[in-house]
């Protein structure tokens, strides 16, 4: 995961800003250097979910996995690396 802020397609951009405009969040967890991305769909939304993951793949650890929550949900998780939370605009 060579990535950097610079190396982002503007494809790319636009997924992130618009993923935390909506369904995504960025979650901090204690004991980590860096907050990820998190986006979090129902099993329902599998395809769409597969889609973002083809289009940020360069930019997570893995792909998505199904998770338990309330009802049957898919979630999607991507690494964030640290000076993206203020360098996407």
């Amino acid at each position: 995961m060579g990535n950097t802020v610079g190396s982002l397609t503007q494809e790319q951009k636009s997924i992130i800003i618009g993923s935390l405009l909506g369904d995504g969040y960025l979650r901090i967890v204690p004991g980590r250097e860096n907050a990820f991305l998190e986006i979090n769909h129902s099993i329902s939304e599998k395809d769409y979910v597969d889609w973002k993951y083809q289009k940020l793949k360069n930019l997570v650890k893995s792909p998505p996995k199904a998770r338990k929550g309330k009802g049957k949900r898919i979630a999607y998780r991507n690494y964030i690396i640290p000076s993206m939370e203020y360098k996407l605009g």
